[in-house]
């Protein structure tokens, strides 16, 4: 299978490797509720190794290689070994045992690249048979209103620019389709690598995401045999508003 994350793994934490507005929220959960403690879609374990350092017992799971290389290189670095990192669709979640996991969660839309609804039904099946009956699951999600729709449905934009530790830079551009019949969003992404000479190489692109309506995430959440116990807007878990830029669900298997 090819690893289509592969091009976005080496830029990744330029954008987010610094973005810690979410650690706390995962740490608070994780030490009411115990470990251990599994990531859908880790990536390169941004937020696997805060968990770590704070003596949980930490699994990760990623589809894409170049991600879970990513994520082992950041933790032998930070000296911790004892994560368990599996390359893995987070709909298969067969190499873990019934009922092991404490909390099981998806940060920042890992969960909407899933890019069915069947998807990300089964998904949320095996995260119930793999939740421990007094587990809890979180999912974090943009909030899809019309605004925020209609400004992703544009030409080419300008995301940032990055410098390199080694000289050079890095600019990222992109464009995204929204599909509203579907509720998918095509995003294509231009890395342009300039190096300390001046050249530039490009790297290009592409994922599908689909998108999720609050009442929606609700019906799935119960069709896949979960109780919510709340949707909020943010991550100090204010309700969910009209204008809240994320919509985080958080639930427990039904018994």
């Amino acid at each position: 299978m090819d690893d289509a994350y592969a091009a976005i793994a080496p830029f990744y934490d330029l954008e987010f490797g610094e973005f810690d507005a979410d650690v706390d929220l995962y740490l608070g959960y994780a030490d009411y509720v115990g470990s251990p403690v599994l990531e859908l879609g880790c990536g390169t374990g941004r937020l696997l190794l805060p968990l770590a350092r704070a003596g949980l017992q930490v699994h990760g799971i990623d589809s894409s290689p170049a991600m879970i290389a990513r994520a082992q290189a950041r933790l032998e670095d930070a000296g911790v070994s004892d994560v368990e990192l599996r390359t893995g669709d987070m709909t298969d979640l067969s190499a873990y045992p019934d009922a092991h996991f404490r909390m099981v969660f998806a940060a920042i839309n890992s969960f909407l690249h899933l890019e069915t609804r069947e998807r990300q039904l089964t998904a949320l099946t095996e995260v119930r048979r793999v939740l421990h009956p007094d587990g809890i699951m979180i999912l974090d999600i943009f909030h899809p209103t019309p605004a925020v729709l209609h400004a992703m449905d544009e030409a080419l934009r300008v995301d940032g620019q990055w410098p390199l530790p080694t000289g050079g830079r890095v600019d990222r551009f992109s464009m995204r389709r929204v599909y509203p019949a579907e509720q998918r969003i095509e995003t294509t992404l231009y890395y342009d690598h300039t190096e300390p000479g001046g050249s530039v190489r490009r790297t290009v692109t592409s994922y599908t995401m689909r998108y999720i309506h609050r009442f929606e995430m609700e019906g799935l959440l119960d069709q896949a045999g979960f109780v919510l116990e709340g949707v909020y807007g943010s991550y100090e878990l204010d309700p969910l508003e009209d204008d809240s830029a994320i919509m985080l669900f958080v639930a427990h298997r039904r018994a």
